[in-house]
């Protein structure tokens, strides 16, 4: 589903979406130099990987713990596994962001030219550490910093709708076949609402797949929670639905 902005819009009304997940801790190794990464990441966190399971998460919605796996796979032109060129890695405090509970993907490809990799996060209920049964939650999905026109993709079939701060920077990224896609040029911050998008999880679904790409270096960071620490949800009256597909224009909540 592709869409145009600016569109016409017209007023909806729906409730808050998600609930707020944080990852705690790490099951199994990332890949990537370490599993915990003060700041963003850089190429010195990157190691050799093979596409599949990338790491395994503990996540909590303050109350009951979650199994989280996160998959790469389908790596596409100058990213190839085997290659020193992926960090998967729950990220502290990156560029001043109280996002202890945030997951970054840092990507550098080997060669020169567009890339692309598809990435899934699955939930899970726990047996101690062990991964039981498929878990579905109540997801908020926020991609945060997207910028440098780096591509970011998330597949129609596991999200309802996405949700962006008004104005936004983020325009369309090449269409995709059965995925929204978001791009943005010039830089960004992980804290400006204006280049992240929030997707909300349909009901019933355990696994969220999302496409990544660009054509150089690339960082991936994403939050688990409603509200995201960067796109508040609105008050219904802020609320619009663009007139083209679910996106919607978030206008930042004023607090008293």
């Amino acid at each position: 589903m592709n869409f145009a902005l600016p569109v016409v819009y017209a007023l909806f009304c729906v409730p808050a979406w998600g609930a707020v997940y944080s990852i705690t801790s790490v099951i199994s190794e990332t890949v990537g130099t370490t599993a915990i990464v003060t700041g963003s990441g850089s190429l010195a966190n990157t190691t050799t990987w093979t596409a599949g399971v990338a790491g395994e998460f503990i996540v909590t919605d303050g109350t009951n713990d979650y199994g989280l796996r996160v998959a790469v796979t389908n790596p596409t032109g100058g990213l190839s596994e085997g290659t020193d060129s992926l960090m998967v890695a729950r990220t502290v405090n990156s560029q001043g962001l109280a996002d202890n509970g945030t997951l970054s993907i840092y990507i550098r490809p080997g060669t020169t030219g567009t890339w692309s990799a598809d990435v899934r996060f699955s939930f899970y209920n726990l047996n101690g550490l062990a991964f039981g049964t498929p878990y579905s939650p109540s997801l908020l999905l926020t991609s945060l910093d997207i910028d440098f026109d780096q591509r970011y993709y998330t597949e129609d079939a596991d999200f309802i709708q996405n949700n962006l701060y008004s104005p936004t920077n983020l325009t369309n990224a090449t269409a995709v076949t059965g995925y929204t896609g978001f791009t943005a040029p010039g830089d960004a911050t992980f804290s400006d609402p204006k280049s992240a998008v929030s997707s909300v999880g349909k009901v019933g679904v355990s696994e969220f797949d999302i496409r990544v790409s660009h054509n150089q270096v690339a960082l991936f960071m994403f939050e688990f929670r409603d509200p995201s620490q960067v796109l508040v949800v609105p008050e219904p009256s802020t609320m619009v639905l663009s007139g083209l597909g679910a996106v919607f224009l978030l206008r930042r909540r004023r607090r008293s």
